[in-house]
């Protein structure tokens, strides 16, 4: 019976404090005023992440070899999971890399 009383009360707690809190209704209204700024940056992470992995990978293999190789490898399979030949971030064909 306590245990049911105390699931109980921490549900209304819960449900106080996340109806108190406007932050996703917030986040969404950014995110809806800015949302052309936003999907750019996505686009030129999805585009271009890979490269900086590259970067941070031949860095890296002076500290721990391991570490390098596995950042190598992320980078690979970013690069061919992600080919943007139209480099929409470049006015290129527009949105069909981000939608992928």
């Amino acid at each position: 019976m306590a245990k049911k009383t105390v699931k109980k009360t921490a549900k209304k707690i819960a449900k106080k404090v996340l109806d108190s809190t406007e932050l996703d209704e917030k986040l969404v209204a950014e995110y809806k005023e800015h949302k052309s700024t936003y999907d750019l940056i996505a686009c030129y992470i999805k585009c271009y992440g890979g490269y900086v992995v590259a970067v941070g990978a031949g860095c890296s293999f002076g500290v721990s070899g391991i570490v390098g190789l596995g950042l190598l490898i992320i980078s690979g399979i970013w690069g061919w999971k992600v080919n943007c030949s139209c480099k929409p971030c470049k006015g290129g064909n527009v949105g069909s890399c981000c939608n992928n």
